[in-house]
């Protein structure tokens, strides 16, 4: 065997080289649950939320419920990966892209949306059942029968 062969596959099997193709697919597909953007079943009415109105509360277009009610929106952490997933399939942004969108919203003098992190999906879940208005993002394996799912991140 070469030594170049030799090297290539001791790094994988050390884990160095990522994994590609099937195996890395398959993986992929065994990942974590869906993300859920869920609200708490007290004092909330709706059943369920658009994508194009859930991007509008992210962006701050929307900051009051249908009964008038102020939007607050939970997420986790900058770098975060449910953070990352949300904001590329809900508004189409990275989370550069989406500090910029928030820098000049402030700049121009318009309301942006009002954001709470939360360092952990229970954080998270407490966050959204004590706040009637709070929604947030969470794996569908966290929640629990106190919160209802408006839209699942797809």
């Amino acid at each position: 065997m070469r030594p170049t062969k030799v090297f290539y596959w001791a790094a994988l099997l050390a884990g160095i080289v990522p994994l590609t193709g099937t195996v890395a697919k398959e993986i992929a597909a065994q990942g974590p649950a869906a993300l859920v953007m869920v609200v708490s079943k007290e004092g909330n009415s709706l059943d369920s939320i658009s994508k194009g109105d859930a991007k509008k509360l992210l962006l701050g277009l929307t900051n009051t419920w249908s009964n008038g009610q102020k939007v607050v929106v939970v997420l986790r952490p900058q770098q975060s990966g449910e953070r990352a997933q949300v904001l590329q399939k809900i508004c189409g942004m990275t989370e550069a892209e989406y500090t910029r969108y928030e820098m000049q919203v402030m700049f121009t003098g318009h309301t942006a949306a009002k954001v709470q992190e939360a360092p952990t999906a229970a954080a998270v879940k407490s966050f959204v059942k004590a706040n009637p208005g709070a929604v947030g993002f969470l794996h569908e394996a966290d929640l629990d029968k106190e919160l209802k799912v408006l839209l699942t991140v797809e």
